[in-house]
């Protein structure tokens, strides 16, 4: 930025140490309240400021980002990648400082992870550094924000550059023109860690209400300040865009034995889950452009022309003529041309930076197309799009691909399809259902995914030995995060291991509280790492542990991981790639972890991939294993509240089998029969008793609707029942069939069964109705009678859904909640006339099904305007202050659509 413009900034007159002090008021405020006060102070100074400074001046780039990026700097990966962590920091702290290296705080600086003395900052190098620094600093820094930012870029760039000698130039400027406060906060800026106690999102909400929501489309923090710099001007659509990064659609992880429910009872695609890097092409003529699933430009390396790259000179003909801009979404792989085979991820390669000369080349596997000549098919089915792909390119072998997908119905060919992966050595497969839409930035939504390693019993688990371990910071302050993990040289018969190989580094799969029972029982243990005079018992790679233990004292963990993969770093010659603690073996000695001919018999066995068991539909044809007889242990009594309590069913005789192995979660009896009365009769009856429902629980009893049962009503997963029900089976002695009086709440597949057998009243299609069950009945017409006209629209819009009729042009509106803005003043002939003509419009709407209101409120879907639009501003200000917000849209929309009998897209018509 030139100077002049530079000064024409508001951060380049707003004091770094403004910021700074907000920021430690803010770290300092215990009420979320107050902290948002203090940060919507600075933010309102800026933005006045910014109006006095830009008074009349329009199309100004100038905002708050420059403040933005250093408060949320973990948005800012690559544009402020340092290469800088805490313990470089301290070197540097250490060289530009000319402290003694021997000296008391150089010493806390290096060893910051160290628990020492009586205050809590084990872990929090900026604290530290805070009070080594207090001394030997300026009272106040100089440095303006835009000075900082500067600085900051310029060892961004340097570090990229990799001039180590230009970076600490840099540094050193920072140092010695700002206090040891504005260093506390320049470190946490430098890591990307603030501490502050307030969420990104929190801070995203005071600055803006969409804020959250166009960053999470766009992952670019500049043009969220930018764009939402007024508050008073909201975002009236966010879209996909060419040439602008945005976050990927994502799969959920799946249960096996849901799918079907997942699936809606419908027809669904299987596909490959490829293992490779999510990647997104933009394409307009000849000019292409590559992000990675987090806003990340590869361009440079994929090619911005045919002309470069190691991908788009290998595609670009295989476009036809008539598609000249394009969004396809899919995963780079590298591609074997010998063995014509896809690498895996965890291989010795990678993909974002491979060169055209390697014997691998890029391969880009394409799974689905958002844009299609300025078309934007976000809102189309997956099906429709699954169509349009089809069309968009023609395969190239090795260089440009489409995944392959196969139609599927049932459980059986989903477990199918997942053991022909696991054959295959591939990383899982993808559930998509065919009416989905593409949601930027949403997890599900119609996707699933399954890997062998979410499913129990699919995955080979290892047993190996902590041998070393890693200070934590943050809430991990002051204890072990993380673990290094070997296994042993195997010992002459007769004999106990003596020498140990790294294998793998390991910080997850554990709560808080194992990880604090672990570093209990091994803390006294610990011993510094010297890597000059390392133990003789434990040989390691490049990677060192900070502390170490003699295996005899330490414990062995059964680790799961997705596969064994070739590592110089570990001195095993390989490593796990996505290690997790599943628990720790106290049933074994330290002695019994695995060898290194274990592993190697292990990486031998299938390729390096640790899944290699089916899985089966049924546990009947499941394999008869051996299972491990684990040693039981002393558990400590724990008190638990009453309602949460498993009952004692030990006294309890069987009398029959109609619940057989079948599970109860009973929330509440009634008067005359109490909870412990309904589980003890369940258990007579060869059923067994939860305390919580999960998913393998047939049904809730409920004898009154309490906020626990007002829970599970609103996920929408379980059935819930009346003891009633319960009653009559236990004097019937079977399992009576559900009727629609026993139901409280129906989960969709129950409700979808009953609508076959039963009317809206309750009323059997098919069975005799007794004068009881017939009372019951006029009941219910008595209730549905008292509903209102917007409950009747609920009603019938459900009659037209069960019997196909929604499709009819006649119903197209019917889950639209309309305001037309007939109601403006009416001053001359012209306006008459439109009011007229929006009125003509009302009907319309309300003959096909629509919802017309007279009053703009909360629950309006969407606002119709005529060729006046002179009231779209208030409109869209009383918009901002709606939790739901409704569309603005121009007449013409309305009337397209009745022209062409079908819901036309909307963002054409919005205004």
């Amino acid at each position: 930025m030139a100077a002049s413009q530079a000064s024409q900034t508001v951060a380049s007159h707003v004091p770094f140490a403004d910021l700074c002090s907000t920021l430690e008021r803010i770290q300092k405020s215990r009420e979320r309240a107050e902290k948002i006060r203090h940060f919507r102070e600075f933010l309102d100074s800026w933005r006045k400021f910014h109006d006095a400074l830009h008074k009349n001046k329009k199309d100004v780039t100038d905002s708050f980002y420059p403040a933005m990026r250093l408060i949320l700097p973990q948005l800012e990966r690559e544009r402020m990648a340092y290469g800088i962590k805490e313990t470089m920091l301290a070197k540097l702290y250490i060289e530009l400082l000319n402290l003694p290296r021997e000296g008391k705080d150089a010493l806390k600086l290096l060893n910051y992870r160290t628990p020492s003395g009586a205050r809590a900052d084990a872990g929090d190098f900026a604290v530290i550094a805070y009070f080594v620094l207090k001394p030997r600093c300026l009272q106040k820094g100089s440095l303006t924000i835009q000075q900082v930012n500067e600085l900051l870029d310029s060892v961004a760039s340097n570090n990229a550059a990799k001039r180590k000698d230009l970076i600490k130039k840099s540094l050193l400027q920072l140092i010695t023109q700002s206090s040891a406060l504005e260093q506390k906060w320049l470190i946490r800026m430098i890591v990307k860690d603030l501490k502050l106690g307030v969420s990104q999102q929190t801070i995203f909400n005071v600055f803006h209400n969409d804020a959250m929501e166009l960053h999470n489309v766009t992952t670019d923090l500049e043009k969220v300040c930018r764009q939402l710099h007024d508050p008073s001007v909201g975002l009236s659509d966010i879209s996909i865009t060419l040439f602008s990064a945005f976050k990927p659609m994502l799969a959920a992880i799946a249960d096996v034995e849901r799918v079907e429910k997942d699936m809606k009872h419908q027809s669904f695609y299987i596909e490959t889950k490829l293992d490779g890097e999510r990647m997104q092409m933009h394409k307009d003529g000849e000019v292409y452009q590559y992000f990675s699933r987090n806003g990340y430009n590869y361009t440079d390396q994929f090619g911005a022309s045919p002309q470069e790259g190691s991908l788009t000179p290998f595609i670009h003909e295989a476009f036809p003529a008539d598609v000249q801009v394009c969004i396809l979404d899919g995963e780079m792989m590298a591609y074997n041309p010998n063995t014509q085979t896809f690498m895996q991820k965890g291989s010795k390669f990678d993909i974002k930076r491979m060169v055209e000369d390697s014997d691998l080349q890029t391969c880009y596997c394409v799974f689905d197309v958002l844009m299609v000549n300025n078309k934007k098919l976000g809102r189309e089915t997956l099906r429709k799009r699954y169509e349009i792909l089809s069309s968009t390119f023609t395969p190239i072998q090795g260089r440009l691909e489409r995944v392959q997908k196969t139609q599927a119905h049932t459980k059986k060919e989903v477990v199918d399809a997942l053991n022909e992966a696991i054959d295959k050595r591939e990383e899982g497969i993808m559930i998509k259902h065919p009416l989905s839409i593409y949601k930027p930035d949403k997890r599900g939504e119609g996707w699933l995914k399954i890997k062998p390693e979410y499913v129990n019993g699919l995955m080979d688990e290892l047993d190996i030995l902590i041998v070393g371990g890693y200070w934590g910071k943050g809430a991990r302050g002051g204890m072990m995060s993380h673990f290094l993990c070997a296994v042993a040289e195997k010992p002459p018969p007769g004999e106990k291991p003596s020498v140990f190989h790294s294998l793998c580094r390991v910080g997850s799969g554990y709560t808080m509280k194992e990880l604090y029972d672990l570093g209990l029982k091994l803390a006294k243990h610990w011993k510094p790492f010297h890597k000059k005079a390392p133990p003789s018992s434990i040989l390691c790679g490049t990677e060192k542990p900070e502390v170490y233990i003699e295996p005899c004292n330490s414990v062995i963990v059964q680790i799961k991981a997705a596969e064994i993969v070739p590592s110089e770093m570990y001195r095993a010659g390989c490593t796990l790639r996505f290690p997790r603690i599943e628990r720790i073996r106290d049933d074994k000695e330290w002695h019994e972890c695995m060898t290194l001919g274990d592993i190697e018999q292990l990486r031998g066995k299938a390729a390096g991939k640790l899944a290699s068991k089916h899985l089966y539909v049924g546990a009947d044809e499941q394999p008869q294993e051996k299972k491990r007889k684990a040693v039981p242990k002393k558990k400590k009594v724990i008190g638990i509240i009453d309602h949460s309590k498993a009952p004692d069913l030990s006294n309890i005789s069987k009398v029959s089998s109609i619940f057989e192995d079948v599970e109860f979660c009973v929330m509440n009896g009634t008067d005359g029969h109490p909870k412990l009365d309904l589980e003890n009769r369940i258990a007579e009856l060869g059923g067994y008793i939860v305390q919580n429902p999960g998913p393998d629980t047939y049904c809730v009893i409920a004898g009154s609707e309490n906020i626990r049962v007002r829970n599970i009503i609103s996920s929408d997963k379980y059935d819930i029942v009346k003891p009633a029900w319960l009653l009559e089976c236990f004097e019937t002695k079977s399992h009576v069939p559900w009727q629609p009086r026993f139901m409280i709440h129906m989960c969709p597949s129950t409700k979808q069964h009953f609508a076959l057998e039963y009317d809206r009243y309750g009323d059997s299609y098919f069975v005799d109705t007794d004068l009881d069950q017939l009372k019951e009945v006029f009941a219910g017409i008595k209730k549905l009678s008292e509903r209102t006209p917007g409950d009747m629209a609920l009603v019938i819009a459900d009659l037209e859904y069960r019997y196909s009729w929604d499709h009819s042009p006649l119903s197209m509106f019917r889950h639209l909640t309309v305001y037309l803005d007939l109601y403006a003043t009416i001053n001359d002939l012209s306006s008459r006339v439109e009011a007229t003509r929006l009125a003509v419009t009302a009907l319309e709407l309300r003959f096909r099904g629509a919802k017309v209101v007279s009053c703009l409120a909360e629950g309006v879907s969407h606002v119709i305007v005529g060729e006046d639009h002179t009231r779209v501003a208030d409109f869209k200000a009383f918009r901002r202050t709606l939790k739901k917000k409704f569309k603005i849209l121009q007449e013409r929309w309305v009337t397209a659509s009745i022209d062409k009998c079908e819901l036309q897209e909307e963002n054409p018509y919005l205004l």
